[in-house]
């Protein structure tokens, strides 16, 4: 339904200034048509050629497009790209110069994809939240539907790719953690014993948690013992 809101917001405008102008609200209207319409296309690969200059050494564009029009009539339109490490949205203002957003994968938290009403003009909305929240994440609206079907997928297979990195560290890190379990040198000593019970449910919450295999709990648990 945004798609449709804008453009009857922009109706609704430029129906309000022809009435209060007595019709020669026309003639900006006309001007503003050509502004808005002549010559996009072209703007609008100037734009993207722009982003491309921005990537980094070794990083590769895989997709970039700009949103809908009806996204941006009284602003330029915004541009989306996706690349082999980040995703990319560059806004330019309306004057000249650009603001540029952009979201490293190994930061990707979710990636949301909705289909607007009218899809062939106006598309579909993607939205990239970032791992750590309140940092700004990525969102368009108005991207052509079979782009922003593509860059959702794309996005789909970085976001698992990095949740399994992230849980291979993570057992990693556990595992690390594991190798440092001591004991004291006596059950005899003062708290022996409840240092060797402590160390055995250190190991015990790893086993429980996926970190160790149950042969890797039995031979920490025997180290404990053969320690004590």
């Amino acid at each position: 339904m945004k798609g449709i809101v804008h453009l009857a917001t922009a109706v609704g405008i430029w129906l309000a200034i022809c009435v209060l102008s007595i019709g020669f609200g026309l003639i900006p209207l006309a001007i503003w048509i050509l502004l808005v319409f002549l010559g996009s296309e072209g703007r609008a690969s100037r734009a993207v050629a722009q982003m491309e200059r921005t990537l980094m050494a070794g990083e590769t564009l895989v997709a970039a497009t700009p949103q809908h029009r009806v996204f941006a009539l009284f602003k330029r339109r915004a541009v989306l790209a996706i690349t082999s490490s980040r995703v990319l949205m560059v806004q330019r203002g309306l004057i000249g110069g650009f603001r540029m957003i952009d979201m490293q994968w190994k930061d990707l938290k979710d990636v949301r994809l909705e289909q607007n009403v009218l899809e062939q003009l106006c598309g579909a909305n993607l939205s990239f939240d970032h791992l750590v929240q309140p940092a700004m994440g990525v969102a368009v609206d108005g991207v052509p539907l079979e782009t922003a079907t593509a860059m959702y997928a794309r996005a789909q297979s970085e976001e698992q790719a990095w949740e399994e990195k992230r849980r291979i560290r993570g057992l990693e890190e556990m595992r690390a953690q594991a190798g440092g379990i001591t004991v004291g040198a006596s059950v005899d000593g003062s708290g022996g014993a409840e240092r060797i019970v402590d160390d055995i449910q250190r190991a015990k919450a790893l086993l429980d948690s996926g970190a160790i295999s149950d042969s890797e709990f039995q031979e920490m648990k025997a180290k404990i013992l053969g320690r004590a």
